[in-house]
C-alpha cells in the first residue's frame, strides 16, 4: 500500500468464491485461499484492469469496436478475471497458467465463458472465443502451442519478484508483433522489482501509465498502475540485450526463419 492511504481490498483471499460484476453481469469466479500458489487466488489488480475495461467500453483505445474480433493473451492469469473482461469485449482470448491453477481457471472458464454457461444471455452472441491453455514462461516448448502472437497482451499482478522479470519478458517479446499492444497491471510492492521491470522493457517497449482518471472511481489505487506498452521500432530496440536473453518476437522468429 502507498503511503499512509487506507486500503479496505476487494478481495481478501478468505473465500472461495469472488463475485464481480462487470458489463451487467456477474462473474462467480472460483478460488483456493488454503494452497501456497499465488495464481489460486483473485488479486485486486485483476479487478482493476477489469474495471478499467468495463469503464472505457464505449470509447478509446480498448473500446468495444476496437476489440472486436482481436486476439489476446493474458499471461498468469491466474483465475481468469482479465481476460475474460477482454473475451466479454469480443476479443478472442486465451488465458494461461502453469500446471497449478489451470484446474482452477477452467472451472472459472466453463462457469462464466463457456457456450453453456452463455447460452441465453445477452453477452452471448457478443463474447469472443476463450481458451484455457497451460503456459510455464521458462518453458520455451510452451510458446508455439498457444498460436502467437497476440494483438494484446495481458498480465496483472505477475511481475512482484526481480528473478521472474527476465522470464516475463523473454514470454512477452516471443507473444507481440511490432504492433501488438501490452497492457500490464502491477501493484507496487518492491522498488527494486519495479526498477527491474522497467530497466528491461524500456529497451524493448516504450511504456505509459494511464492516468487514474481513466480508471474505475471506486477500483483504483495509488499502489496499483496500469501500464500501456508498445514495440519499439526495430532500430530503437536494444538488440545485444535481446541477444543475451534469448528473446524474438513471434514475427521475427516467422521472418528469419528457425
Amino acid at each position: 500500500m502507498a503511503g499512509d492511504e487506507k486500503w479496505v481490498r476487494w478481495n481478501t483471499h478468505h473465500s472461495t468464491q469472488v463475485d464481480v460484476e462487470l458489463f451487467g453481469n456477474t462473474l462467480h469466479l472460483a478460488q483456493n485461499p488454503n494452497t501456497n500458489h499465488l495464481g489460486t487466488t483473485v488479486w485486486d489488480s485483476s479487478i482493476v484492469l477489469a474495471k478499467f475495461l468495463e469503464k472505457n467500453a464505449k470509447k478509446g483505445d480498448f473500446a468495444r469496436h476496437r476489440l472486436k474480433g482481436k486476439r489476446a493473451i493474458e499471461l498468469g492469469a491466474g483465475m481468469g478475471l482479465g481476460g475474460f473482461a477482454f473475451a466479454l469485449l469480443g476479443c478472442d482470448t486465451t488465458v494461461t497458467d502453469t500446471a497449478e491453477v489451470i484446474s482452477l481457471l477452467q472451472r472459472n472458464y466453463e462457469n462464466n465463458l463457456s457456450p453453456a454457461a452463455l447460452r441465453g444471455q445477452e453477452m452471448s452472441n457478443s463474447a469472443g472465443h476463450v481458451a484455457v491453455q497451460e503456459l510455464d514462461w521458462s518453458n520455451l516448448e510452451h510458446y508455439a502451442p498457444v498460436n502467437p502472437p497476440f494483438d494484446y497482451v495481458l498480465a496483472a499482478d505477475c511481475v512482484y519478484h526481480e528473478q521472474i522479470v527476465e522470464n516475463f519478458l523473454r514470454t512477452v517479446l516471443a507473444m507481440t508483433h511490432s504492433k501488438s499492444t501490452v497492457v500490464v497491471v502491477n501493484e507496487l510492492r518492491s522498488e527494486a522489482v519495479h526498477s527491474r521491470f522497467t530497466s528491461l522493457f524500456e529497451q524493448y517497449f516504450t511504456i505509459k501509465r494511464t492516468p487514474r482518471s481513466k480508471m474505475d472511481a471506486v477500483h483504483q489505487h495509488s499502489a496499483i498502475d496500469i501500464l500501456i506498452l508498445r514495440r519499439r521500432k526495430a532500430a530503437e530496440a536494444g538488440g545485444a540485450a535481446a541477444t543475451e536473453l534469448g528473446v524474438h518476437s513471434a514475427a521475427e522468429k516467422q521472418q528469419n526463419g528457425p
